[in-house]
């Protein structure tokens, strides 16, 4: 009769530490995919800061080449507005939006490439 007591008492114990080992691999697989998840939101900021970057110098350079010669080839300024609406979408400031502005008062030539 002690023995099944005794085998009754070991399963208890032995379904308790049981748990708390499926308790603590729970916990640590939620904190793994958070710590994933927060290197992944980190990578993607860095991507798009990047692209902000690049197209910040892109439209830059446009601005100045074609503010001094007075024109701009449509195809350019497709480019050009193509570049800005992402720049744009990726939080650029409003620097960028004023060599819009003085792009868009530029007069078109009709060149193809």
């Amino acid at each position: 009769m002690w023995i099944g007591y005794l085998i009754t008492a070991l399963m208890s114990v032995v379904s308790g530490i049981a748990l708390l080992a499926v308790q603590n691999l729970l916990k640590e697989n939620d904190r793994l995919r958070a710590t994933k998840r927060q290197n992944e939101e980190k990578k993607q900021k860095a991507i798009g800061d990047g692209v902000l970057s690049l197209l910040k110098i892109q439209l830059i350079e446009y601005h100045e080449k074609y503010m001094t010669s007075g024109n701009i080839p449509t195809y350019v300024y497709d480019n050009f507005d193509e570049m800005y609406k992402a720049y744009e979408a990726l939080g650029g400031n409003g620097m960028v939006r004023h060599m819009k502005e003085d792009i868009d008062r530029l007069r078109m030539e009709n060149k193809s490439l």
